[in-house]
């Protein structure tokens, strides 16, 4: 029957598109769910974002993001999986927090956590630092997909813009020009080449590489100019203001221009952190036993750089988020959702 339930409540979720800056329908769905169960709801603002906070005086928040990225693939179900976008991230997470609320009501039991559902978390990461100018929570647990492993520890992250200028030529005399997209080779070569990218991690090894890449060649010609972004994805320990000194000047060197969009350091939480032990005896309670660490960025970033001891922990696959065939087995909701029924039981104090 939870299996039916959280079917029923993830299909609604993804009926209704919700891509960062239009969270307007999703956000009314989630107010209208709530208000079924008689639970307030804080609506926070600042004329562009909303957030929906439920229990705001909780020192334990669980945070979800509301909005997805645009849509790549329609919702449809096959068996216990769910397709569609958002599935996965995260809206998996946003149906096994209300499918926790409701039976919450059901058992007639408390809620002793508080939740913020915001927006804006796959563009800019407004809602959640909208949240934090706000409140200042102890503790936190990010949904996002982690494959119902909890996730202590957080990857830091460099991403750059840049323009690589070579010189156009002919198609068929490449000794007159030089080859742009060659250029972002040779370069991409010595930043894989640091000694930062060669280490291995605990949770998983650092990388560099490109992620977008476009090269102008109208003609038959020697590509003269590419413009990409690159993403490095840290370690934990790795300290984010070392790998800039290293990677500067091989930009220096190969590009026309760059510019760093986004910069911060990874972190990982200590066992003994309070958080790390409700989720530990949670854990157990359910039947998960993973730790791990979250590769990308998430709210957790800020909410930790404004003091808040955050996991990540959430059903849905990261590897598959964001893809034409994102999907999500909805097993692991209900799952996700016993785990968190159980961290509200134990930070109740009713062991």
């Amino acid at each position: 029957m939870k299996t039916e339930r959280a079917k029923e409540i993830l299909l609604q979720l993804l009926k209704i598109p919700s891509p960062s800056g239009r969270e307007d329908r999703i956000a009314l769905y989630i107010m209208e769910f709530l208000h079924r169960l008689d639970y307030d709801v804080h609506i926070e603002s600042d004329g562009e974002i909303i957030d929906l906070v439920v229990n705001p005086d909780s020192d334990l928040f669980l945070e979800v993001h509301m909005d997805t990225i645009e849509p790549r693939a329609e919702p449809f179900v096959r068996g216990n999986i769910v397709y569609g976008t958002g599935a996965s991230d995260i809206k998996g997470g946003i149906a096994a927090i209300l499918l926790m609320l409701e039976q919450l009501r059901k058992e007639g039991k408390d809620l002793n956590v508080g939740i913020v559902f915001v927006s804006d978390e796959e563009k800019g990461g407004r809602g959640s630092a909208l949240f934090m100018e706000r409140y200042r929570p102890k503790m936190a647990i990010v949904l996002e997909p982690t494959d119902l492993e909890v996730h202590i520890a957080h990857a830091g992250n460099i991403e750059a813009y840049f323009e690589v200028d070579g010189k156009e030529a002919h198609g068929a005399c490449p000794e007159s020009g030089v080859n742009a997209i060659e250029q972002v080779f040779e370069m991409l070569q010595k930043l894989k080449g640091l000694e930062p990218f060669k280490v291995k991690g605990k949770y998983f090894d650092p990388h560099i590489g490109i992620q977008e890449l476009i090269c102008e060649n109208p003609y038959y010609l020697i590509p003269g100019l590419c413009k990409g972004r690159l993403e490095a994805r840290l370690l934990p320990e790795q300290e984010v203001e070392d790998i800039l000194d290293l990677i500067d000047p091989i930009l220096d060197e190969y590009t026309l221009k760059y510019e760093y969009t986004e910069i911060w350091d990874g972190y990982e939480l200590d066992e003994s952190e309070e958080i790390v032990q409700i989720a530990k005896e949670a854990m157990e309670a359910v039947g998960l036993d993973e730790f791990g660490a979250m590769r990308s960025w998430t709210d957790a970033i800020n909410f930790t750089y404004n003091g808040t001891k955050t996991i990540v922990f959430g059903p849905g696959n990261l590897d598959i988020s964001h893809t034409k065939f994102e999907r999500i087995d909805v097993r692991d909701v209900v799952k996700a959702s016993e785990f968190l029924m159980k961290v509200n039981e134990i930070y109740s104090g009713d062991r």
